[in-house]
């Protein structure tokens, strides 16, 4: 658990919040759903036209249900993504703050060529809280790998880290957006094929995808 851990967590109650209520709305579409199926069977009426009031209220009941899940679910999501930029914009502050300095040293070393790939990968974990170090990282890195007298195992490992470092993100960072990205999943809107039965499946997941990242985290 680092320093951090409170973003993760307040990324882990909007997501609960989020499902809850879009999983409420969803349990009073399929009672309604019940409701219209069972409202179908012939009853032994009291007053003439008592079956038919019966379906025609179920059915009320049930396109009410339906016009409350497709709101709810559409309002919930849109929060929960506009809490979850919140959470990560406040999460970039706090990594950035007082760690964007450039450590001459390092830098001068980078310029020297003389670096192996093992001592850009040791630079990358040291500044791993420093964007603007690993944006260097990035930039020497990519210049020695493209060197045409890097051997190819190395080029290789050396692009792979210039990649990684390229926008700055460090590890808090990245493991963040991992955790959004199981959240959009768990939210059943990953791929771009929604549909409300595939979210509330895929909500039920959220623990057992998150816990152990957001305890951690």
């Amino acid at each position: 658990m680092s320093q951090y851990n409170q973003y993760a967590k307040k990324l882990d109650a909007a997501f609960k919040a989020a499902r809850d209520e879009f999983s409420t709305a969803y349990a009073n579409l399929q009672k309604a759903k019940q409701d219209n199926d069972a409202a179908q069977a012939w009853q032994q009426e009291t007053y003439k036209g008592e079956n038919e009031l019966r379906r025609q209220i179920a059915k009320a009941d049930l396109l009410k249900a339906e016009q409350a899940l497709r709101a709810t679910e559409n309002r919930v999501w849109a929060d929960f993504d506009r809490e979850k930029a919140t959470i990560r914009a406040d999460l970039e502050k706090a990594v950035r703050a007082n760690s964007d300095a450039v450590d001459a040293n390092a830098l001068e070393l980078m310029k020297s060529g003389i670096l192996t790939d093992d001592d850009y990968f040791s630079l990358a974990e040291k500044y791993d809280n420093n964007p603007t170090m690993l944006r260097l990282i990035a930039k020497y890195a990519q210049e020695a790998a493209a060197d045409k007298n890097t051997d190819k195992k190395t080029r290789g490992a050396l692009y792979m880290l210039a990649d990684k470092c390229r926008d700055g993100r460090n590890s808090i960072m990245r493991n963040f957006d991992d955790l959004c990205r199981v959240s959009d999943y768990c939210s059943g809107r990953a791929g771009g094929r929604y549909s409300s039965g595939h979210a509330a499946s895929m909500a039920d997941k959220w623990e057992q995808l998150s816990a152990a990242a957001v305890e951690g985290f």
